[in-house]
């Protein structure tokens, strides 16, 4: 990663009739040899705006963010949210120790990926070889009342721009004792590149 890279995506997000859309923007605030900081602007699942800094330990390993809905939470041991480098087939399932921020509350979320084939997606910033990636997260969020949020994550990653050229994202979660199927979405956005400026070496 290189200080100054900048990534600009279409999104749409929204339960029905809900959706919004606008653009969300990630750039790469600062590098350091432990690691680099991406600065994300863009609005939440109900359209306020919303503005949080990822920090990872490199490509791949997430120390703090916001991984599925825009809760920012914490990991003392870095998330691997994908081996790198990347190749097809790739699998990997795991407990992860997170803390809540703001609010410092501990917990645990389940993490898994695998890694599909190498697909040539278009998108309005071009054409690209990328990679497909599907994760499944379950959320620590879980109450008396209902189960925890499960999210299914699935991104197109692009070595030619260093991310991620689309994305789509969804999360529900089940009520406590009720009919099996009876779930509450929360969330549903798709995520197109329009724009990615490489930064200065």
């Amino acid at each position: 990663m290189k200080a100054g890279d900048r990534w600009v995506y279409n999104v749409r997000s929204g339960i029905g009739l809900s959706a919004v859309t606008f653009q969300e923007t990630r750039e790469v605030t600062a590098v350091a040899a432990g690691g680099f900081k991406i600065t994300v602007t863009g609005k939440t699942a109900d359209g306020a705006d919303f503005s949080a800094v990822e920090d990872f330990a490199n490509p791949f390993d997430l120390r703090s963010g916001a991984l599925c809905l825009n809760d920012v939470r914490r990991f003392p041991t870095p998330l691997e949210r994908v081996a790198f480098p990347i190749a097809p087939g790739q699998r990997s399932s795991k407990w992860v120790d997170v803390v809540s921020d703001p609010g410092g509350n501990k917990g645990e979320i389940n993490y898994s990926f695998h890694t599909r084939d190498w697909e040539k997606i278009t998108t309005p910033a071009g054409v690209f070889d990328a990679v497909r990636v599907d994760a499944l997260v379950t959320l620590d969020d879980a109450t008396p009342f209902r189960n925890a949020t499960t999210c299914k994550l699935t991104g197109w990653y692009a070595p030619a721009v260093r991310g991620t050229v689309r994305e789509r994202r969804s999360a529900q979660y089940a009520g406590v004792g009720g009919d099996v199927g009876d779930t509450t979405p929360v969330l549903s956005a798709s995520f197109e590149l329009a724009s990615f400026t490489p930064g200065k070496p």
